[in-house]
């Protein structure tokens, strides 16, 4: 790895915070066996178009790994697979009993209302099943990918005639999965054994928590419920919040096949905006401070901006142009790096496009400080360019903006 940036392989190791929203479940010693059939389309061709679906048995999972490969890695784990427009999807998770956490409930209501239109005989009860749950994911990913694409602007034909766009200066990848020739694949493992065979065989890294990895032809994204329920974290839309902000890291790495020129505090403060649309109380990259999410404000970043900006204590844009790494970013600086993308999607979503694609082309050289200079030139040239100004002028429009858009901690 150099610079902070991926060559071959890539690696996010998400922290969480060490307070515990609860008490963690009792540990399960048990492996739950899943239906082999799916209950919801029985497999069926129409079934399986209603519900957007490719199919239930992939073929492949890119150059890495074929699906018998895959299944004799992973053990003697029940899996269940399914296949997307845009995802090649792995998961082994378990029943899920929802508990009364009103976000939650309110959350999975309104999914279940979506997903019965696709899957008529899905329905939100004391128990959701391993099945219900992968649909649930399914349904959830290509969401994410939808409004990727849409927020940033992109069209069909951007990954159409790669060849010829290329030759004429405007490279856009090497197949059509924003770039990548596979789809994106996604790993949502019951237990941190399962995912762990999986990293060592395919990665050759070792990580109980998650990991994102570039494959030679797409990305991959890997995570584990269990690590999560042992840090206090046992909620399935903790685990939801988690794999939608590396995975649209993973749109943002994969875009155009640009060898991740974009910068680190895009990437970052693009995953907290996703995540915490969804739920903001998950915080990650211990991004604010490690926090109880029931009980501490840490996750109530607004107000904590606002303070950081009156106080002087926020770092400025350009200082944030500067970050090579996540190393770079201490854990108050996330809270910056969502908002300044919560502006831009606000006040500047008509540019995000132009803004996307000026910071990701192709950068050389690959490795060393060169590229690390070479990717700043990059991202000065495109606030130039598509909004005429510079870091210092977009900091000054984004700090009146927070501080007239976001609530005061006395209010």
């Amino acid at each position: 790895m150099q610079g902070g940036r991926w060559t071959t392989l890539a690696t996010l190791l998400l922290l969480w915070s060490s307070v515990a929203l609860a008490p963690a479940r009792a540990q399960k010693t048990e492996i739950e066996e899943f239906e082999k059939l799916d209950p919801y389309t029985k497999g069926e061709r129409a079934a399986l178009d209603k519900a957007g679906y490719v199919t239930l048995s992939p073929d492949r999972y890119g150059e890495k790994h074929t699906p018998a490969e895959m299944l004799q890695t992973l053990g003697t784990v029940s899996v269940i697979q399914i296949e997307t427009a845009h995802f090649r999807i792995i998961s082994t998770l378990e029943t899920y009993k929802p508990t009364t956490d009103v976000r939650e409930k309110a959350a999975l209501e309104a999914e279940f209302d979506e997903l019965k239109k696709k899957l008529p005989k899905a329905k939100l009860s004391s128990k959701i099943d391993p099945w219900l749950r992968a649909h649930l994911y399914a349904q959830r990913l290509e969401k994410l990918y939808e409004d990727f694409w849409r927020r940033f602007g992109l069209r069909e034909d951007d990954f159409i005639s790669l060849e010829a766009k290329a030759a004429e200066g405007m490279p856009m990848g090497v197949g059509p999965y924003l770039g990548q020739k596979e789809k994106f694949i996604v790993l949502l493992s019951n237990t941190r054994s399962a995912l762990g065979r999986y990293l060592r065989t395919y990665v050759g890294q070792e990580n109980e928590y998650s990991y994102r990895a570039h494959f030679p032809d797409c990305y991959f994204f890997g995570t584990n419920f269990e690590a999560l329920e042992d840090n206090g974290r046992d909620l399935d839309i903790a685990l939801y919040t988690q794999t939608a902000g590396a995975v649209v890291q993973n749109f943002l790495d994969a875009f155009r096949d640009s060898n991740q020129p974009v910068p680190e505090w895009l990437r970052y403060g693009l995953a907290h905006w996703y995540s915490r649309r969804i739920d903001a109380r998950w915080n990650q990259w211990n991004a604010g401070g490690a926090s109880d999410p029931e009980n501490d404000e840490n996750w109530r970043w607004p107000e904590r901006i606002v303070g950081l900006v009156k106080n002087d204590a926020a770092v400025s844009w350009e200082q944030m142009t500067d970050w090579a790494t996540y190393e770079d970013i201490k854990p108050r600086d996330h809270m910056l790096c969502w908002s300044r993308v919560d502006w831009l999607l606000d006040q500047r979503k008509g540019d995000m496009r132009a803004f996307l694609m000026a910071l990701t082309h192709p950068v050389t050289p690959v490795t060393g400080p060169e590229r690390t200079k070479a990717i700043r030139d990059q991202e000065w040239r495109a606030y130039s360019t598509v909004w005429k100004q510079t870091p210092a002028e977009l900091d000054r429009v984004w700090r009146a903006w927070m501080l007239k858009q976001y609530p005061k901690r006395d209010e």
